[in-house]
C-alpha cells in the first residue's frame, strides 16, 4: 500500500492538502477524502493481514523519501498511530531522511501529524554529513532492553558522537 495522494488510487491533481506543504489545492472539504480511503485499506489489511499473534510494530517516515518524497493524505498518519496503539502495537517514526528541521515548522517530522512515536530513528540529520545514526525511545522501552544483550560495531565512538552534539547545538 502506497498512500500517494498524487499518483496513487485516490487522489489526484485536486488533492494536494499535505500538512507540510504550502500551496493548498485539495477540493475535499473537512476530512480529506483520500486520507478516509486510504485508512479503510490500512484497516483492512491491519484486520486481515496481521498474524493471530498481534501486531508488534509500525514503521513509517513521517514523509516518504524512498517512495518519492510522498507526503500523506490529510489525518491519515494519525489515523494509522490511532489503529496500530489500539491494537497494543507500538509505532515506530523513521526521521532518518527527515527528521531535524527539514519539513518545514517542525524539528521532527511527526510532529505535523500531531503524534508522538515509541521509538523515533534517525540519522543522517543528526551527522550532517558524517556517519551517525541514533534511537530514541520511551522509557519503559529502553528499560526492557537491558534484559537481553545488545551489540554494535561502531557504538558511542567519541567523534560521531562530539560531531552530534556540534550539529544539536547549531
Amino acid at each position: 500500500m502506497n498512500p500517494d495522494i498524487y499518483q496513487g488510487i485516490w487522489g489526484g491533481n485536486k488533492c494536494r492538502d499535505s500538512l507540510v506543504q504550502t500551496d493548498r489545492h485539495c477540493d475535499c472539504t473537512g476530512e480529506c477524502e483520500a486520507g478516509l480511503k486510504y485508512l479503510e485499506q490500512f484497516e483492512y489489511e491491519l484486520n486481515h493481514d496481521i498474524p493471530k499473534t498481534g501486531l508488534a510494530a509500525f514503521w513509517a517516515e513521517s514523509i516518504q523519501g524512498l517512495g518519492g518524497v510522498v507526503q500523506y493524505p490529510k489525518n491519515f498518519i494519525k489515523g494509522v498511530y490511532d489503529r496500530v496503539r489500539s491494537q497494543g502495537g507500538l509505532y515506530v517514526a523513521d526521521e532518518v531522511q527527515s527528521g531535524f528541521g527539514r519539513t518545514g515548522d517542525h524539528f521532527w517530522g511527526f510532529e505535523s501529524h500531531g503524534i508522538v512515536p515509541d521509538i523515533v530513528t534517525m540519522a543522517k540529520g543528526i551527522g550532517n554529513g558524517y556517519p551517525l545514526a541514533a534511537v530514541a525511545t520511551t522509557k519503559e522501552i529502553a528499560t526492557a532492553l537491558t534484559k537481553a544483550v545488545h551489540f554494535n560495531t561502531f557504538g558511542g565512538n567519541p567523534v560521531a558522537c562530539a560531531v552530534g552534539i556540534s550539529v544539536l547545538e547549531v
